[in-house]
């Protein structure tokens, strides 16, 4: 999981909804980006999808290549913390901010599911106690989510679904900006690097 995924992790609160039902909150160039209110957070959660012409494999390698994590490891990117198990691995990514807003950083518990031999899914988890936390660093205690691969007639649908309390308090300008721009870069990122790979 390089950059372009492991800002997904990190900061996407948004406004307080009263409904729980999917709104559309950007759609365009294949991707859709929805939002919607979880129980009693004041912090939404996202669903972003897209269709990727390119193979199953091809996806789940994209999403899990990391570079191995080390102590000061360079902000910005997912680092792979170590694999426990067959399909169970454990990612660092830490963002760093201008002051006065605080550095923030998550441990990320990924597992593979492989539902069929054209469906996975890739369950995530914080899991705050596995890397050392560092000083003047908040650290992401609430994530859940997953991505979903569905692969079918050469082209594999992509669905990731996050929620994450991003700890403290944020400017409404960082918090807004990230819930929709920062899945919908991804999710262009990710789609246009598979198929140029594939031409």
């Amino acid at each position: 999981m390089k950059k372009i995924y492991c800002l997904l992790f990190i900061l996407l609160p948004f406004v307080v909804n009263s409904q729980n039902e999917w709104k559309i909150a950007k759609s365009n160039k294949g991707i859709q980006i929805q939002v919607r209110k979880t129980g009693n957070s004041p912090y939404k959660e996202y669903k972003a999808i897209t269709s990727i012409n390119t193979s199953l494999d091809q996806v789940l390698r994209e999403l899990l290549e990391a570079p191995e994590y080390m102590e000061n490891c360079k902000e910005g990117i997912s680092h792979l913390v170590k694999i426990n198990k067959q399909g169970d691995y454990i990612f660092y990514a830490k963002n760093e901010f201008s002051w006065p807003v605080k550095d923030r950083d998550v441990v990320s518990r990924i597992r593979i599911e492989r539902i069929s031999k054209t469906v996975i899914k890739l369950n995530i988890d914080a899991v705050p106690e596995e890397v050392p936390r560092l000083k003047n660093t908040l650290r992401i205690q609430e994530m859940s989510g997953f991505w979903l691969l569905e692969e079918k007639n050469g082209t594999v649908a992509v669905t990731q679904q996050l929620y994450i309390n991003p700890e403290g308090s944020l400017p409404p300008f960082i918090t807004n900006s990230l819930l929709v721009t920062g899945p919908f870069k991804t999710f262009l990122e990710l789609r246009n690097k598979l198929e140029k790979a594939n031409s």
